[in-house]
């Protein structure tokens, strides 16, 4: 006879929940707290969930709590540089604290949020595969969740949580992907413009001033450096200033 996996019967419940997160979010930042709002409601016992993506240096970059607890938690962590959070993304492994009164992982972390009635948490990283299937998978983060009590907890949550945060984390990798692609797109199309504009403001300045193109540009750059401008802004309001002549009657 086979014998089901204790946890087949929630499976369906919660790829659901992760694939209708991944079909609806469009934005960072909102995608982190959908997501911590699913870890939060996935787990019994839980108090508040958080979402954090972390670059390389440490820094979070995108946060999202479902509570001010788990917001303060984080920010101690954060703070401090220690914490069941960050020791998930550092290690790549799922961090589970049964009684934040016994634990001696993190004494500063611990003894700051001891205020906040925080008993017991589970954080697991946020793991991206490594492209070439060669290489260790990637933490990009962590997801967190949060209990009032001692031993909320156990080895099943830590399964489900892991469950959440596995497609959850290439869906938000991708999507982080797509922001710097449209903002360095944004910031090229800037860049092209200014250029632009330099170029027909010194053209204008050449021909009113009748000075070479080098000239021009002196005169832009001598202007932008006592009125403290950016050059693009002084070539626009040399560009302005031709068009209220020319519509002068």
């Amino acid at each position: 006879m086979t014998r089901q996996h204790p946890m087949a019967g929630e499976l369906p419940e919660i790829f659901a929940r992760v694939a209708g997160l991944l079909l609806t979010e469009t934005v960072v930042d909102r995608a982190v707290e959908s997501l911590a709002q699913v870890a939060h409601e996935s787990l019994a016992g839980s108090v508040g969930a958080g979402g954090t993506l972390i670059d390389a240096q440490g820094r979070p970059t995108s946060t999202a709590s479902t509570n001010r607890l788990v917001e303060e938690a984080d920010r101690l962590q954060y703070d401090l540089g220690q914490g069941p959070c960050l020791s998930a993304w550092a290690g790549a492994r799922v961090v589970r604290v049964d009684d934040l009164r016994e634990d001696r992982r993190w004494p500063e972390w611990s003894a700051a949020s001891a205020p906040l009635g925080l008993l017991s948490c589970i954080s697991v990283p946020l793991l991206v595969p490594d492209v070439h299937g060669a290489g260790e998978p990637e933490p990009i983060g962590a997801l967190k969740v949060y209990a009032d009590r001692a031993h909320a907890f156990d080895g099943r949550s830590e399964q489900i949580l892991s469950l959440l945060a596995g497609p959850a984390a290439l869906f938000l990798s991708n999507l982080q992907a797509r922001e710097r692609a449209a903002y360095l797109s944004e910031a090229l199309k800037d860049a092209l413009h200014s250029r632009s504009v330099i170029d027909m403001a010194k053209g204008v300045l050449m021909e009113r001033l009748k000075v070479s193109e080098r000239g021009a540009l002196q005169v832009m750059i001598a202007r932008a450096r006592s009125q403290e401008l950016l050059l693009s802004r002084v070539a626009q309001d040399v560009l302005g200033h031709m068009s209220d002549l020319n519509q002068a009657p």
